[in-house]
């Protein structure tokens, strides 16, 4: 897994898959998930968005469909296929 401590991710597209991590910042940056092992401890995020690719997405459209997870009401004009805001 790759760690990161302590750093500030800005402007990024960070992937949180096989990743680690601790007291980080996250700021205006795109974060995908795709279901794999991760772990998260004492980060802060700031103008993210989540994007949800693979075994997550579908989970989030499982969610979705059970009525669990409220589906977003995109931006106008913004049309991205597999992006949940």
């Amino acid at each position: 897994m790759n760690r990161h401590e302590g750093k500030v991710f800005e402007n990024q597209h960070v992937v949180l898959d096989d990743g680690v991590f601790i007291n980080c910042t996250f700021k205006n940056c795109s974060l995908e998930y795709s279901g794999g092992d991760v772990y998260v401890q004492n980060c802060q995020g700031d103008g993210c968005q989540l994007v949800w690719r693979g075994a997550a997405q579908r989970t989030v459209f499982l969610l979705q469909g059970l009525g669990l997870m409220a589906t977003p009401t995109p931006p106008p004009g913004n049309s991205l296929p597999g992006r949940v805001q």
